[in-house]
């Protein structure tokens, strides 16, 4: 996996998150957007609650995916408790998120590109990781999401899947077709694609699948640490795979 950290200062997150405002108020169509995200809890308790966010993007044309991963818990006021209303700083390698690229080929969704499982590398409650597709889509024109998973470590890992919504890429095609109306979930199983846009087959001339948006494996590593300063906003850019690399041997 190839990460680049970056700590993000809270001024900036402001700024665009007041963006990510604008857009749901002013382009709420897929088609039109140059961007779009859906963002809630996957996961919800007293002691932990888990927020993830997906975008889909034009980015240079060829496409750009982003997830973020807040983690919460509760907060208690002389007046009573409220769950999820309290950020919740977890320690280096207690925050995991993956970048799954899914493709329309005009029936279904087949997974495109995927990113290695990314942790936090020290104390923090937002984690965000970016994946960019130069120049061209990896799986040919036509509609693509992203499937964000996220998760955080409380003896066990809590969260889940959040679907980005589609857009058409590369940005500057004007031949977009149909949208698709169907879209992936977690625990599907998918296809994958090839980067002439074609389903992928294992040696042995069964198709090669994929579960969408699985949890982390393991438990994390207590040891992860990172130049990222302590209750910073933290992430980075990480290295897509192209989906034909977990065709059976």
């Amino acid at each position: 996996m190839s990460i680049r950290d970056w700590a993000r200062p809270v001024r900036a997150l402001t700024a665009a998150a007041a963006g990510a405002m604008a857009f749901v108020l002013l382009a709420a169509s897929p088609a039109s957007a140059h961007y779009v995200y859906q963002e809630g809890e996957v996961y919800r308790s007293n002691d932990l609650c888990t927020n993830v966010r997906a975008e889909i993007s034009h980015g240079d044309g060829g496409g750009y995916s982003r997830v973020d991963t807040k983690t919460y818990t509760v907060l208690g006021t002389p007046w009573g408790s409220y769950p999820c209303a309290k950020t919740h700083d977890r320690p280096g390698g207690y925050i995991a998120a993956k970048i799954e690229i899914y493709a329309w080929n005009g029936s279904a969704w087949y997974l495109c590109a995927y990113t290695d499982w990314a942790y936090n590398q020290g104390s923090t409650n937002q984690f965000i990781i970016e994946a960019w597709m130069p120049g061209l889509p990896y799986c040919g024109t036509g509609w693509y999401g992203t499937m964000g998973t996220g998760y955080a470590w409380n003896n066990n890992w809590f969260g889940g899947s959040l679907w980005s919504g589609h857009h058409w890429l590369p940005d500057y095609s004007l031949s977009a077709a149909a949208a698709p109306a169907a879209f992936p979930s977690a625990g599907d199983t998918v296809g994958v694609l090839d980067a002439s846009g074609a389903a992928v087959l294992n040696p042995d001339g069964s198709p090669a699948t994929a579960v969408v948006g699985e949890a982390p494996p393991g438990a994390p590593d207590n040891s992860i640490q990172g130049e990222s300063p302590d209750n910073s906003i933290q992430g980075g850019v990480l290295e897509l795979l192209p989906a034909a690399a977990i065709v059976t041997n």
